[in-house]
This record gives C-alpha cells, structure tokens and sequence, in this order.
C-alpha cells in the first residue's frame, strides 16, 4: 500500500470519526420520559402488586422481545431492597431492584440492564380517584449522562424505552384487573358459630409474628391443664387497626367446643352464624398482606360491610410441611347485615383508648379473681 493511499485512508477514517462525532453531538445524552394509566383497582391492591416483586414476570412485557429471558427471586421479596434477576440471550442480563416504598403511594425501583446506556430510575404514584380507580404515574430516567462516544449507538433507547414501558403498564392493568374479574378465587357462604379462648392485644404490625410465637404456646398450656382439646387449628382475629400507626388490635386463638371462664391474660371469643367471605390462600404467611388487599378490593367493591373480627385460620403446620407453597391459610371476612359495626367505626377510638381498655378490663378481672380467691 502506497503512502499516498494510507493517507487517503487515513483521512477517510478521521472523516467518519468526525461525522461519528458529530452524531453522538447531536444524539440524547440521557433519558428521561413520564406516562400514567388508569387502573381500575384500590389503591391497597395496587400498593401490594408492585410493592412485591414476585408478581413483576407476571406483568413485566420482557418476554415479548426475548422468549428466553429468566428470572430468579433475590432473598427479599417486598419493600426496599427487594430485587429479582433476569437474563436472557436477547434482552440482556441485569437486576430489578425496588429502592423505597413509602406508605402505599410512592414507590421507587431502578433497572440495571448490561445492553442499557444505564440505570434506570422509576418512580411509582398512586393516585385514587375513588376506592376501585388509580391513577397510576410514572417517571424514568436514567441516573447518569451516557458517555459521549456512545450516545450515538443509543440514539433511540429513549423511544424504545417509552414502548416498552407502555406495554409494561398496559400489562399491569391487565393482569390486576384480570384478576379482580376473577375475584381472586373468593367464595361466599356462611361461617358457622365457633367459640374461641386467646390471649388479646394491641401490636405493633411488625411484631405480630413474635406476638403469635409467644402466646400461642400459652394457650397451648391453658387448655392442656383444663384437659381440653382444641377442635381445630389456630386463628388470628383482627379486631381493629390504625393505618396510621401500623398497630393492629388481635388475638392469637384456638377453637373450643365449649364455653370457658377465661382466666387473667386470656380472653373468649364467641363468634355467631353470620354470612362471609372467604378466601383460601396457598404460600408462606408473608403473603397474606396481599392477600387481605384482594378482599379489601372486594369489600370497597361491594354494599358489604364489615362484622369484627377478621380471622386468619392457619391450616397448616408449618413443622409438618415444610414446603411454604403448601401452607394453607383460610381468610374470613365477615359480613355485617345490621350496620352495627359501621355505627362501632363512627367512635373512631385512637390506639391509646384501646390500650386505657383493655387495661381497664384486666385489671376488673384480676379485682374480681382476687376476691373470690378471698372469700374461700
């Protein structure tokens, strides 16, 4: 090759690295696009879908582009720091990873893809419009400016992006309300008459599971020394519950067959013949937050109203089955045809006066127990 040609060569080469140059000059430096669709749901529902990031492959349009792609749960599963991997021969290898998740309307996840420019940034409101509509508003964008050389080569990711995106959304509306249209599997019936005998309190939300782990074997213990078997699994009972303060107000439970006089510490239940909804749900206790969501849907939905308690009846022992998929939880919504319990919401009794209460009524009881104890 003559040196006259290496020149021409040379020059033809720095001309397309200028025109390369010149297009990355001219191309996005970064990517930042908004959308929003209108989801006929409850907010609650809504929160819990994207708020658990096991339900994103259900929705996600990924596949679409790569039938290939994989996915594989991270160790957790809801609220910040939840993630899933993926990877696919196509779509590219990466992680989906939720960064906040603040009180059921505002959510952040970020996307890492090795065939992206970058990470991307998403941020999820929710906006009821009332109790079965959400509007549902999005923000992308990707954290840092691409590099200058390779802005050129991701000159429409921003327009790819957008499609995607939309049909992501549109995938998320129609799983949800595919599944409202199911009705998640709910049957109506009638709970018959069951007699409880527990141990009640106000929790903090989070410590429910210790609350469950300390006092079920208490009750455990009463009805062995009063030689009485219990006549079914363990229930939870939902009394009552503040958003604001995440306290619920529950009893851990087992059914009898008979009436007892609950000692100091234990209370009795007695639950009547009332109509209910009940939902039967399959998989570890972690889920039953989405679970109650659903049923929540379909009260909002509804002219029922709520009759107290909620019951979460346990069907499986988990130290029998170790498979979590297997564990059976049985969710009864119990339905109130007289429009007692909504005249019992109007009181609107903060935390503090239930505690005052049921401190008030221990106290009675032990009084009471003390006496009878003096007489003899």
């Amino acid at each position: 090759m003559s040196k006259k040609t290496i020149i021409y060569l040379a020059a033809f080469l720095a001309g397309l690295f200028g025109l390369y140059v010149l297009a990355c000059l001219f191309s996005p430096s970064t990517m930042s696009t908004k959308d929003e669709i209108k989801i006929n749901t409850s907010k609650g529902l809504l929160y819990v879908m994207i708020n658990d990031i096991k339900e994103w492959p259900f929705w996600l349009s990924w596949k679409n582009e790569d039938a290939e792609l994989t996915t594989s749960l991270g160790g957790r599963h809801v609220n910040q720091g939840a993630n899933f991997t993926f990877e696919g021969p196509k779509f590219g290898k990466g992680k989906v990873e939720i960064e906040e998740s603040l009180k059921d309307s505002l959510m952040a996840a970020f996307i890492t893809n090795e065939a992206w420019p970058g990470k991307v940034s998403i941020t999820f409101q929710l906006i009821p419009e009332n109790k079965t509509s959400v509007l549902l508003t999005t923000r992308s964008r990707i954290s840092k400016k691409i590099p200058f050389l390779k802005r050129f080569l991701y000159r429409n990711f921003a327009s790819e992006y957008e499609a995607r995106h939309r049909a992501d959304l549109q995938g998320l509306k129609t799983y949800i309300e595919g599944m409202i249209s199911s009705k998640f599997g709910v049957e109506t019936g009638n709970f018959s008459k069951k007699m409880y005998i527990g141990i009640k309190a106000p929790i903090y939300n989070m410590n429910i599971p210790k609350f469950y782990s300390e006092n079920y074997p208490k009750v455990y213990k009463l009805l062995d020394s009063l030689q009485i078997t219990p006549s079914g699994p363990p229930v939870g009972m939902i009394f009552d519950w503040e958003g604001g303060s995440n306290y619920v107000y529950i009893m851990a439970a087992l059914p009898v067959d008979q009436k007892i006089k609950p000692p100091v510490g234990f209370d009795f239940e007695e639950v009547p013949d009332i109509p209910c909804l009940k939902m039967p749900m399959y998989g570890h206790y972690n889920n039953l937050k989405t679970a109650h969501a659903k049923m929540d849907y379909v009260i909002s939905a509804s002219a029922f109203t709520l009759y107290p308690p909620i019951i979460e009846e346990y069907v499986t022992n988990p130290s029998e089955e170790p498979d979590t998929s297997k564990w059976l939880t049985n969710i009864y919504y119990l339905l109130d045809n007289t429009g007692s319990y909504s005249k019992a919401l109007e009181r609107k009794r903060s935390m503090e006066e239930m505690i005052k209460e049921e401190e008030e009524q221990r106290r009675r009881t032990l009084e009471s127990e003390n006496k009878r104890n003096s007489r003899r």
